[in-house]
């Protein structure tokens, strides 16, 4: 049943959407990939490149459906390019010949197939240095993508269950993070296996079994689920890395295929954003308002924390103009629903920072502050939630949408992102900020969750820690305050190695982990901002 699914999958999806699976065969069988095609116009006919266990230079240029003598007509052009033109990286010698291969999803018509022949013949006959062009056909796709899962695809009732829900889902709807999570660590990294060899081979099936499941995704363009579900993907590779005592070299190609997937699906939703004039969606009678205002702060939140990794990473990095603009024109929408809501603030905040909007970014952190002390002091009868709600459980609560009724003064006298936003005033030498309300700060308990296991960072769920309250001192020195947010020396080096996936990663659990990891985001926030 599932290698049905899997057939389907393969026949009806496109060459961009099963590149990153078939990278992942690629490496399963000892390939070192050194490019991979945005699918642009200076690709010169080679969607990939990679070295294989022998050393020899590999270019591979994928295509949808079958290929008969008119597609072939059609494509030529391009399979001149693969197999004529030299690769060009910086990795290769140019003056080695390289292998080329036509991959198709479909099949390839024996017409072409002796066209190929002749192609190839010719060239040898007449001496031309060109590469010999093999050809990689649908059905040979699809028994290298089994092979390639091994023991890895599902049996149990439970987990062939959730990979049935994530792969029939309708797609048009965030990620149903319960049912990734609990797919990935129940199915592929429930156990750290004895040899070295299998731990490696569930994280290439990870990435396979991913791929497949984000089909409805795909078809349906949904880029911040797919953001969702790559991000989520990196973080368990990272953890199940960490637990299996694996060398990085044994599974970081796996990883940055997976990277390179988040930073895709959060450039196609921002170059979507951006043609558009609004964020409205669907029915404009049902939209608009505190769920427009949710949307709004999600997205603008999430492409700011894209502009703070390409800041970051691009030496060539500039900024992103009409992002700016839609940030400051929509900053007054922009809706703190709860606690959960702080990574998309943050962002803003960060992006604002490098991009000389200092002043609007110092109002908005300004903002935050005085609604913690304002809604979560002891005496509120309506506190900020705590990050265990998301935006569609307060919405669901104000629209009177959930049965069960939020009791919001429970929220009142305490905060997890009260001492991250006091860290962010003292690097920035805000002072009269914090002078000015800390005795209403002070009596506002700091609360977060310490970790039993560093790595458990990663996870999207984890009772293995405990949980910790306390007050502010009630008269704080700021030079010891200056001091502590700039103190790195509990930054564990696994944080600070992935700190740019943490950031993507915090989104999506900030508001659902069991409990939450804010300890830690502080971490982040020394780091990240200068």
């Amino acid at each position: 049943m599932i290698e049905r699914a899997i057939e389907n999958w393969l026949i009806n999806t496109n060459e961009r959407n099963y590149q990153t699976a078939f990278c992942q065969v690629l490496l399963h069988k000892g390939h070192k990939i050194i490019y991979v095609s945005s699918h642009r116009s200076m690709e010169q006919g080679k969607d990939i490149v990679t070295i294989d266990e022998n050393g020899d230079y590999c270019a591979y240029q994928l295509k949808t459906g079958n290929i008969d003598l008119n597609k072939w007509r059609n494509i030529l052009g391009e399979v001149k390019e693969l197999i004529e033109l030299p690769i060009t990286h910086p990795s290769v010698d140019k003056t080695k010949i390289h292998k080329s291969f036509l991959v198709a999803n479909g099949e390839i018509t024996d017409e072409v197939r002796i066209q190929i022949d002749q192609m190839n013949e010719d060239n040898q006959r007449k001496g031309r240095m060109y590469s010999y062009l093999d050809i990689i056909n649908g059905q040979t796709l699809l028994k290298e993508f089994i092979d390639a899962q091994g023991e890895f695809i599902p049996k149990d009732l439970e987990n062939f269950r959730l990979f049935l829900e994530l792969f029939l889902t309708d797609g048009g709807d965030f990620l149903p993070k319960d049912n990734f999570f609990s797919f990935l660590n129940n199915a592929i990294f429930s156990d750290i296996p004895k040899q070295k060899s299998k731990a490696i081979s569930s994280i290439s099936s990870s990435v396979i079994m991913t791929t497949y499941m984000l089909s409805p995704y795909q078809i349906k363009n949904n880029f911040y689920a797919l953001f969702e579900a790559w991000t989520s993907l990196a973080a368990c590779i990272v953890r199940y890395a960490q637990k299996a005592k694996l060398k990085k070299e044994d599974w970081i190609g796996s990883f940055n295929l997976v990277k390179s997937e988040i930073i895709r699906s959060l450039s196609l939703l921002k170059n979507e954003t951006l043609k558009r004039e609004d964020f409205l969606e669907g029915d404009w009678l049902g939209d608009g308002g505190l769920i427009y205002r949710a949307r709004a702060t999600i997205v603008l939140g999430t492409l700011a924390a894209l502009e703070v990794y390409l800041h970051k990473t691009n030496e060539s990095y500039v900024k992103d103009e009409k992002l700016l603009k839609s940030i400051k024109d929509n900053i007054r929408i922009l809706w703190c629903w709860g606690e959960s809501a702080f990574p998309y603030f943050f962002n803003i905040i960060k992006y604002l920072e490098f991009s000389n909007e200092k002043q609007i970014a110092q109002s908005l952190l300004k903002a935050l502050l005085e609604a913690i002390i304002k809604s979560n002091s002891p005496k509120s009868q309506a506190g900020l939630s705590t990050p265990y709600y998301s935006a569609s459980d307060i919405l669901e609560a104000v629209l009177g949408i959930n049965t069960e009724r939020t009791d919001f003064s429970q929220f009142a006298g305490s905060s997890y992102i009260l001492e991250p936003i006091i860290l962010m005033l003292a690097r920035r030498d805000r002072r009269e900020i914090l002078e000015k309300n800390w005795r209403k700060i002070s009596h506002i308990q700091f609360k977060e969750f310490k970790l039993d296991d560093i790595e458990d960072i990663f996870l999207w769920r984890t009772e293995k820690g405990v949980n910790h309250a306390e007050f502010p001192k009630m008269t704080q020195s700021w030079k010891e305050l200056v001091k502590e947010a700039n103190d790195f020396s509990r930054v564990p080096d696994l944080y600070l190695e992935y700190l740019d996936l943490l950031n993507f990663f915090l989104i999506l659990v900030y508001s659902q982990v069991i409990f939450p990891i804010y300890s830690y985001l502080i971490t982040i926030i020394k780091v990240c901002v200068s």
